[in-house]
């Protein structure tokens, strides 16, 4: 047939015709129709068949997207509004930029593979098409908080900004997620200004949440306290140091410094002309004060002096020279746990003695002298470490 033959009497051409005659189209009356199926496609060459079928069985291999459902896609476009995701859908995926998190745009970007957050599908009036709108930022904040839960109790910090000073806390926001900070939980001491938090990043651990409120409770006490062992392990008794008072007792001025450490400046250390202002109840919290490293007792105890401090030669300063590892020494048990025996060579210089080293029916008790071998001398740390 040639083109003519599909010539409307208008001069148009008949499109109804032609696909009608088209040899690769034909109808099987064999096959049972229902209303509203569309017409099957019959080809007679053997490739554009397969094709067909190919294509039918990727339709049927699609997975529609669920509202709240995360999805993995890659980024197709980006417009000033938005930016096209495609998720292995009829239509990609719409994030809605101007919503988004200006920490996570750089992660949005033509070719790069993120996953995103099902929030809305919605169809267009008078069209056929879904409007599926996404979000990657609240992916990630969803994840986020995920992982903060997952840490309650265990040692681990976030970097979060004080937000909001509300009824009994703050507001912290910790990459996105907003937890719930108890104002006594602020800091190591009670807080001298609440308002003064405001804005400011601090490390924060999680420690609780509330279902009644649905949030996750952090603390930045918590994580003050874990810093405690490491910053009293560089204090230099004698050295002088600035804080600001926390509070007051008849016993002396409690003082906050480095951040994370609180010692004792008793009465009897107070230097005489500030005596009168202790004594008057002048002295308040948030006032700065200066003062020395006394002593440091059991490692967790603060003792501060406003009077300069003498100090006097550690007997660890020269332990190497007077003690060799291995040498045979006789010492006093100081104390008998359960896990070994504390030996002291001298005052302040105690080592333990590892049960390991112990048989089962020795027998020995507080104050008597024995005989033991030292097996190693740590100066820095203050350890010896015994055998038998």
């Amino acid at each position: 047939m040639t083109e003519e033959t599909y010539l409307l009497p208008n001069g148009e051409f008949d499109w109804d015709a032609f696909e009608a005659s088209c040899p690769s189209k034909k109808h099987n009356p064999k096959v049972k129709r229902h209303p509203g199926d569309r017409d099957p496609v019959y080809c007679r060459e053997p490739y554009a068949q397969e094709l067909y079928e190919l294509y039918n069985g990727s339709l049927n291999h699609l997975k529609e997207p669920k509202l709240g459902s995360v999805v993995q896609g890659n980024v197709v476009s980006i417009t000033a509004d938005y930016a096209l995701v495609d998720i292995n859908w009829r239509e990609d995926a719409m994030v809605e930029l101007r919503k988004e998190n200006p920490e996570y745009l750089k992660y949005i970007q033509p070719g790069f593979p993120i996953e995103v957050l099902v929030e809305r599908i919605g169809s267009s009036r008078g069209s056929s098409t879904h409007n599926i709108i996404a979000s990657y930022s609240k992916n990630i904040i969803a994840k986020k908080r995920d992982e903060i839960l997952d840490s309650i109790g265990k040692p681990v910090a976030y970097l979060g900004t004080v937000t909001e000073l509300i009824h009994g806390g703050y507001f912290v926001n910790v990459a996105g997620v907003d937890c719930f900070m108890p104002g006594s939980l602020g800091g190591m001491n009670k807080l001298v200004n609440f308002e003064d938090l405001i804005g400011k990043q601090l490390y924060v651990m999680a420690i609780n949440f509330s279902k009644e409120k649905n949030y996750i409770v952090v603390s930045h006490r918590e994580y003050l306290k874990a810093l405690v062992p490491e910053e009293i392990s560089k204090l230099q008794l004698g050295q002088e140091y600035e804080g600001f008072v926390t509070g007051c007792s008849r016993h002396g001025i409690f003082a906050e410094f480095n951040g994370c450490l609180t010692g004792l400046i008793s009465r009897a250390d107070i230097l005489p002309e500030n005596l009168d202002t202790f004594d008057n109840q002048r002295i308040r919290p948030g006032d700065k004060i200066k003062f020395f490293i006394k002593e440091i007792i059991d490692n967790d105890k603060i003792v501060l002096s406003q009077k300069p401090i003498q100090i006097e030669p550690s007997a660890w300063d020269s332990i190497e020279e007077k003690y060799k590892v291995p040498s045979t020494v006789t010492g006093k048990v100081k104390k008998i746990v359960r896990y070994g025996v504390f030996i002291e060579l001298e005052p302040k210089i105690v080592g333990l003695l590892h049960k390991s080293h112990l048989s089962e029916d020795f027998e020995m008790e507080v104050g008597q002298e024995i005989d033991v071998k030292i097996t190693r001398i740590d100066k820095e740390s203050k350890k010896v470490d015994f055998a038998m």
